[in-house]
């Protein structure tokens, strides 16, 4: 076991409800770890930052890495829509000032590797603000490397402050189109109307054995409301390898934020997870098992929480 040794146990005991989970509290804390360990989430002062428009550290990253105009790299800091250059060595450089205005903790938009641009023709923007994850194992090239985080936590740590981390576990990028509305506006369908053990409908030819949203390993196929596919090139784009199944994915439509919709549907396009999976839960887990094992978090803020499965 790891010196960080219980975090699955804090991790399996998530609510959906919940906004912060404190990983340090369920004995995350390495022997010997200094007192601000003990400090309790909510005697934190904490700081939000939005790593890309907080400070710039390092120029080199700000096109992430890609070759091109800022439809390809998300890089042109005169929209509003897009990276700026802000990065992880920029907020550690910051985090004396940050101590000083007498903030104990920094909490951290999203850093994982996102889908750069997405968008319409004519209505593109970038993924600065770090929610349209593909690979949720490492840290977005517009900000940095996990080096880079590293030396973030462990530079927070040196002056007693507090690191957490804003994950998500509702949606990831938009990747997955349906073939009934190429315009990418697809209506929310409702699981009365089009149940999981019929395709297309209620009337529709019998698949997945009778799937009631109970036995996961009867969930074969994906296409009982919508056809889903994935663009040819992004078969394999998003990291854990899980993630590009088409059958961890509700593939209902757009969410209205209302009614069943709301813990189903597409949060404004994003593939929406089946959170009501056993697979899904675990690969959270291990995905956010895994951040605690190798940076020393001390706890993480669940993003659209309300739009998970309840028993999550």
């Amino acid at each position: 076991m790891s010196a960080w040794g219980s975090w699955r146990q804090g991790l399996m005991a998530m609510a959906a409800g919940v906004a912060m989970v404190a990983v340090g509290g369920v004995a995350c804390a390495a022997p010997g770890s200094a007192a601000y360990l003990q400090r309790k989430p909510a005697d934190e002062v904490i700081y939000f930052v939005l790593p890309d428009r907080f400070a710039n550290g390092d120029a080199v990253n700000d096109r992430g890495g890609l070759t091109g105009g800022p439809l390809v790299t998300g890089f042109d800091p005169r929209r509003a829509g897009f990276y700026h250059g802000g990065d992880l060595k920029g907020l550690t450089g910051k985090l004396d000032y940050i101590q000083g205005l007498g903030a104990t903790a920094v909490w951290l938009a999203p850093i994982f590797r996102n889908k750069p641009v997405q968008g319409a023709p004519g209505r593109e923007s970038a993924a600065h603000h770090g929610y349209w994850i593909t690979d949720f194992t490492d840290v977005d090239p517009h900000f940095g490397t996990r080096a880079d985080f590293k030396a973030l936590v462990d530079a927070a740590h040196a002056r007693g402050m507090k690191v957490y981390m804003d994950i998500i576990t509702n949606h990831t990028a938009d990747v997955i189109q349906y073939r009934e509305c190429p315009a990418n506006d697809c209506g929310y369908r409702s699981k009365a109307d089009y149940p999981y053990a019929t395709r297309g409908g209620v009337g529709g030819a019998a698949i997945n054995d009778g799937f009631d949203g109970r036995d996961f390993t009867r969930l074969t196929r994906p296409d009982y409301a919508y056809t889903p596919y994935v663009p040819a090139g992004e078969e394999r784009v998003k990291t854990p390898a899980w993630l590009n199944d088409l059958a961890h994915y509700h593939n209902r439509g757009d969410s209205t934020f209302a009614g069943e919709s709301s813990l189903h549907g597409d949060f404004a396009g994003l593939d929406d997870l089946f959170t009501e999976n056993p697979r899904v839960v675990q690969g959270f887990i291990d995905i956010y098992g895994q951040w605690i094992d190798d940076f020393g978090i001390d706890g993480y803020r669940i993003d659209t929480a309300r739009h998970v499965a309840p028993a999550f």
